[in-house]
């Protein structure tokens, strides 16, 4: 079929596509309707191929495109493309606002021409930005047009911590001219929604500018972010002053950080400000959405106090207590006779809520944590203990973490018998078989729950319980000693036997573990490839990969787009990888020296930012340079 309306299209060496093919490619992609034989349908067809060609000129209109264009685009559809095609393909999804899923944006990303003009960039999708490299960027003015891009851009596209997330924070700082820890307001609004992942050393240096950006921030802060923001707040060094002045207005502006306060902040704010708070929050909860089951009781506790009544202080827990209004109850008990007699809490048929008050009198009373000996006769009482409380106990005795564990047996307390065995592990406790078998159905992922410190009481033995799920959630760090443990118990094994073994506990085997492994012939499947550390994988040269993966090597294909395939790939040679026939893209380009100067690792441990993670230099402009040193 001919279509004299549309102009020829180049193929990547120039040579013109056959209109046919290219008319067929569009009709797979859903772009055009499918044909007719009515001689109607023919100028409608060569219209819309007209306005596609046309398409890669940034100035040129696309209103004939349908809007559901490519929304079951593949990466694979995308790398039959040129250049310029995908260029013209993408303007076009901005020009009709068309919202593409994320491995839709990453592959048409890889297909565009490796230098843009701002016109260019200003065409593109704006989420479609940020899977490019800025490090490619020409000069200042050019990485500070593409970050005023990016500063709009839906950061959330890419997973918080990613690798190309980081990236982009690392490039966008450096263009700011940003070295060290301190940002002004102009350096915020230019990061956009990279603003909210900026560390906690940050948000220590430059509290006033931060926080308030923080507090609009989707998606919980980390670890070291909370923490930083309840040091400021606490110390009144922001926009919102000491907690003791803050009004109604002030904890309304705080957002999403309300949910980091803790006890320390909430009691130095005026009790009846938080009065007032909690009356209109009560009248209207949509203010603090999902957050408000968990800050809710912590104001309540301070928000509404009243003296007992004359002759109703008890000296003993008895029946007589059933009595009492809760507020009596809050007013009149003193935790240190319920420490004395927790037997007879257990005892007497008190309500649910009569328990939760006698609970806060205690936490009142041993704010540090309850003692040992109140511990040990807690019994039933344990079941209302959270997590959190557990964590500040000091636990020495294995009876009395089997006697709480048989408490807490099929009652839905996970957690909490998780954090009583690391209590009593940080005590310097031994794990040993009969607590094991004490804890019961609760998988090994509790493991991952202790802190690394914790995990050196752990026998070796146990590593022969442990499954692949149950280390999921585990840190690197985690991870690292497991292994370790792991190699200790598994040591008398050999062979596949060892690999089946040990395979569990891949993800924190050093590059120098998986380079021996890779010598054994132990055909990796993809899934344990994928589990591995990216910091040890991107270490092994592609045919290291191709002994350890063996005749696994072709899933490669089906995870090039993902984490940590995706990060490897990224530091291969294109050549190298072009020789396993796969298909494989991504890699180093051809011509290119990479010098790695470790930033990513210079970011998380606090270091001076020093420039971009990954330097592509032209090897015959370093040459000269190189002779005349």
């Amino acid at each position: 079929m001919a279509l004299p309306t549309a102009r020829p299209l180049l193929g990547s060496c120039g040579s013109p596509i056959c209109s046919l093919s290219f008319l067929l490619l569009l009709l797979s992609l859903g772009w055009i309707p499918c044909l007719q034989t009515q001689t109607t349908k023919t100028s409608q067809e060569a219209t819309l191929l007209h306005a596609v060609n046309g398409a890669a000129d940034f100035a040129s209109p696309v209103p004939s495109l349908p809007t559901g264009l490519f929304l079951g685009l593949t990466c694979e559809e995308v790398s039959d493309l040129s250049m310029e095609q995908a260029k013209g393909l993408a303007m076009a999804v901005r020009q009709k606002n068309i919202i593409l899923r994320g491995h839709q944006l990453r592959c048409l990303a890889r297909r565009l021409p490796r230098h843009l003009t701002n016109e260019e960039l200003d065409a593109l999708p704006l989420d479609l930005l940020l899977f490019l490299n800025p490090a490619m960027l020409p000069g200042q003015q050019a990485c500070a047009h593409f970050f005023s891009l990016i500063s709009k851009a839906n950061v959330d596209v890419l997973p918080r911590r990613s690798l190309e997330r980081q990236r982009l924070l690392m490039e966008a700082l450096k263009c700011q001219g940003v070295y060290g820890f301190q940002v002004s307001e102009a350096d915020v609004r230019a990061l956009g929604g990279l603003a909210c992942d900026l560390p906690g050393k940050f948000v220590a240096r430059s509290s006033e500018v931060l926080l308030p950006w923080l507090a609009g921030c989707q998606g919980p802060l980390d670890q070291s972010q909370e923490k930083a923001v309840r040091e400021v707040l606490r110390s009144g060094r922001t926009p919102y002053g000491p907690p003791s002045k803050w009004s109604v207005s002030t904890l309304d502006a705080l957002q999403s950080l309300v949910a980091v306060l803790d006890e320390s902040i909430v009691q130095s704010i005026p009790k009846d400000v938080i009065a007032e708070w909690l009356q209109q929050i009560s009248r209207d909860p949509s203010r603090l959405g999902s957050k408000l089951t968990v800050i809710h009781p912590r104001f309540r506790r301070d928000a509404e106090q009243k003296a007992c009544p004359p002759g109703k202080e008890p000296y003993k827990v008895d029946e007589d207590l059933i009595f009492y209004e809760n507020w009596e109850l809050e007013a009149c008990v003193d935790g240190t006779m319920l420490a004395r007699q927790m037997d007879l809490v257990n005892e007497i048929p008190f309500t649910y809520e009569q328990l939760s008050i006698f609970k806060h009198k205690l936490d009142k009373t041993y704010p540090q944590g309850y003692p040992e000996s109140l511990i040990q006769q807690l019994g039933h009482f344990f079941r209302y203990v959270s997590p959190e409380d557990i964590h500040q106990w000091n636990v020495t005795s294995p009876d009395t973490v089997k006697t709480l564990l048989k408490v807490s047996k099929g009652q839905k307390m996970n957690a909490q018998a998780i954090a009583l065995v690391a209590c009593y592990l940080r005590g310097g406790g031994q794990l040993d078989e009969d607590i094991v078998k004490a804890l019961g159905d609760i998988p090994l992922s509790y493991l991952c729950d202790f802190s690394p410190q914790d995990l050196h009481s752990v026998p070796s033995s146990v590593m022969w319980l442990v499954g692949p799920q149950d280390l999921d959630k585990c840190s690197q760090r985690h991870l690292g000693l497991l292994y370790q443990k792991a190699c200790s118990a598994f040591q008398n094994v050999s062979g596949l036997e060892y690999f089946e073994k040990i395979k569990t506990f891949l993800g924190g085997a050093s590059v120098k573990d998986l380079r021996a492994l890779s010598q054994h012939n132990v055909s990796m499947d993809i899934a344990t490839f994928k589990r591995l550390q990216v910091d040890s994988l991107v270490g092994l040269s592609v045919a290291e990969v191709q002994k350890l993966l063996g005749p696994n090597i072709v899933d490669l294909k089906t995870e090039e787009d993902k984490s940590p395939v995706r990060d490897w790939l990224f530091r291969q040679h294109q050549k190298d990888l072009d020789r396993l026939g796969l298909g494989l893209q991504g890699g180093i380009p051809n011509g290119y020296l990479v010098l790695d100067f470790n930033v990513r690792e210079a970011f998380s441990s606090g270091a001076s930012l020093l420039g971009p993670g990954f330097v592509s230099v032209w090897i015959p402009a370093l040459l000269p340079a190189l002779r005349l040193s």
